[in-house]
């Protein structure tokens, strides 16, 4: 099996996220099952202020469904979207006929799976609103307890990890106490980067409370989901993702001068 990890990033281009993409690389592939090759791939543009912004993350968007395409053309039998904005989240399901699989949504579903609650630890207010926002799009806003934050951004995490790992341990687990007071009984990363630094370092539960590893949950979802396929279960396009056959979908590409 080949899974194509789409990340956010401009990977190998921007020296301050190294030591990320170095975890990322080699963690996807010591959680994945024997015989599951995953090869992860970055973007080759992305805004200042990507994160933040609605309207970039639309214009990210197109780079992310034209590696999407890619991956399928060459033969990959599934895709995953490593950014947990699952940005794209209704256009790569209807554009792809190979599984696609989200960290958010999964992660979502796996930590209901493990505890009756769960809460998220984001990096700041503006982030865990955005992640807030994914959850009752799935309809999991009963499920899931008031988010809290490390009153930090992204790139202050990525520094953390190469220069101070041991600080931002820390305030991880502050953070998740707070989640775990408010009655979290399984805890999220608001951050995909910081469940492969987690993840390759062995941290698993903040006093005893699960954490849900982001990064292994979208690999074994896009594993599972692969099997289904084999199996002769594919996912419904009836409903929001019944929209235009494939051969349509190529040439509306092409009409907007994008294929």
């Amino acid at each position: 099996m080949k899974i194509w990890y789409q990340s956010y990033t401009r990977i190998g281009h921007d020296p301050r996220w190294k030591r990320y993409e170095d975890d990322l690389k080699s963690y996807v592939q010591k959680v994945a099952r024997p015989g599951t090759e995953v090869d992860v791939h970055g973007v080759e543009k992305m805004a200042p202020k990507m994160f933040e912004s609605e309207y970039m993350q639309h214009l990210h968007t197109a780079q992310v469904i034209d590696n999407a395409l890619r991956a399928e053309r060459a033969g990959y039998d599934a895709f995953c979207l490593g950014g947990t904005l699952d940005i794209g989240h209704a256009s790569l399901r209807e554009v792809l006929d190979i599984p696609v699989a989200f960290i958010a949504e999964s992660s979502f579903y796996a930590a209901c799976l493990l505890a009756r609650t769960f809460g998220i630890v984001g990096q700041s207010a503006q982030s865990v609103r955005r992640k807030m926002e994914l959850v009752k799009y799935h309809g999991l806003a009963e499920r899931c307890v008031p988010p809290v934050h490390m009153n930090t951004n992204n790139l202050e995490v990525i520094n953390l990890f190469a220069n101070d790992p041991q600080r931002f341990i820390e305030l991880f687990t502050a953070a998740s106490r707070e989640s775990i007071a408010l009655g979290a009984g399984a805890l999220i990363p608001g951050f995909g980067a910081v469940g492969s630094f987690l993840g390759e370092r062995g941290i698993h539960d903040i006093d005893g409370i699960p954490i849900v590893d982001i990064v292994a949950v979208v690999i074994k979802t896009a594993e599972m989901l692969v099997d289904l396929k084999n199996l002769g279960l594919q996912r419904s396009r009836l409903g929001m993702h019944n929209y235009a056959s494939k051969e349509e979908l190529i040439a509306a590409r092409k009409l907007y001068g994008v294929e």
